[in-house]
C-alpha cells in the first residue's frame, strides 16, 4: 500500500488545511541533532514518541533488547538535557504505556501512592513491575525524568497509556494520504489490529493461553485529545504530572468474541483459536 514519507504528507496536510508543519529528518538519539531543534524551535511542550515500542521486538535476542535499552533511554536523555540547554521552561509530554505497573494485586493509583510505615507517611511512585524490556525501559524513563525535575525544576507530563486502536481521525478524513499506519503483525502489531486482520483473511484469530488479560484500551483519537488536554493544561515547574489514560477494559478473550460477532454480521466464518502464551504474565 503507498506509505507517504513524513516530508510528503506534511505537504498533504499544508495543502488541505494552510497549515504548514515543518519536517526534520534526524537521529534522536544523537545529540547535538536533537539539541539543534530545539535551539531553533524553542518550543513550548514537545511530545516524546521516539522510542522503540514493541514489548516482542524487546524479547527476540541480545541485539533487539539491546537496541531497545540504549536506544529508548538515551533519546529520552538527550530530550531532557535538549529542554534544560536550551528551552528551560518547555513541558515535556512522554508517552509512558500502562504496562509499566504490571498487574499488582492491589489497586493501580494513578502514577504515586501513599505509604504509611512505622507511624509516618510520604508518597512514591507506585510501585512497578514491567513484562518486558521495552515496558522495563518505559520504567527507566519515568525514573530518569523524576530526577531531573527533582533536580532541575523541569515540567513534565507522563501519560501511562492502554493499547490504542482505531484508524480515523479528522486529518485522515481530508485525505488518504494521511491515514496513520496499522500494524498487525505479530512483532509490532496490537490486538485489535491483529484480530481484524486475521478475521478478514481466514485465518483464526491467536488468543494467548485462556485470553484472560485484562489491559485499559482506547481509541487513537482519545489518544490525541490526551496529548491536546496534557499540552493545554501546564504543570508547575519541577512536577512531574502522572496521568493514566485508557476508557475500557477488555480481556483477550472479550475482544476476540467481538471480533467474531462483527465478522459473523460481515458473512465472515471467524474461529478463535487458543495457543501456547509465550509471555510470563497473570
Amino acid at each position: 500500500m503507498p506509505n507517504p514519507t513524513l516530508s510528503e504528507r506534511a505537504r498533504v496536510f499544508e495543502q488541505n488545511t494552510a497549515e504548514q508543519i515543518r519536517v526534520t529528518i534526524a537521529d534522536l538519539a544523537d545529540y547535538q541533532a536533537m539539541r539543534r531543534v530545539f535551539a531553533e524551535a524553542r518550543p513550548d511542550a514537545v511530545v516524546h514518541y521516539a522510542e522503540q515500542p514493541s514489548a516482542p521486538y524487546s524479547m527476540m535476542s541480545r541485539e533487539a533488547a539491546r537496541k531497545t535499552l540504549d536506544n529508548n533511554i538515551a533519546v529520552t536523555f538527550n530530550c531532557i538535557w535538549s529542554v534544560l540547554e536550551e528551552a528551560p521552561d518547555c513541558h515535556i509530554i512522554k508517552l509512558g504505556t500502562m504496562g509499566e505497573y504490571g498487574t499488582p494485586n492491589i489497586d493501580i493509583e494513578e502514577g504515586w501512592i501513599d505509604i504509611e510505615h512505622n507511624g509516618r507517611r510520604d508518597k512514591f511512585l507506585f510501585p512497578r513491575a514491567a513484562g518486558s524490556l521495552y515496558h522495563t525501559t518505559k520504567i527507566l524513563d519515568t525514573d530518569l525524568l523524576w530526577f531531573y525535575v527533582r533536580m532541575y525544576g523541569i515540567r513534565v507530563t507522563d501519560l501511562m497509556q492502554g493499547p490504542v486502536y482505531g484508524l480515523s481521525t479528522a486529518e485522515s478524513e481530508l485525505d488518504g494520504r494521511l491515514l496513520p499506519n496499522f500494524h498487525y503483525d505479530d512483532i509490532f502489531g496490537t490486538v485489535v489490529n491483529r484480530f481484524l486482520v486475521q478475521a478478514v483473511a481466514g485465518v483464526p484469530l491467536t488468543v494467548y493461553g485462556t485470553g484472560g488479560q485484562v489491559r485499559g484500551y482506547l481509541n487513537l483519537n482519545d489518544t490525541l485529545q490526551c496529548i491536546e488536554l496534557a499540552a493545554k493544561d501546564l504543570p508547575d515547574r519541577g512536577q512531574l504530572r502522572i496521568l493514566n489514560q485508557f476508557t475500557e477494559t477488555f480481556s483477550v478473550r472479550e475482544l476476540a468474541e467481538r471480533v467474531q460477532r462483527a465478522g459473523k454480521e460481515l458473512g465472515l466464518r471467524v474461529e478463535i483459536q487458543a495457543i501456547a502464551n509465550p509471555r510470563k504474565e497473570r
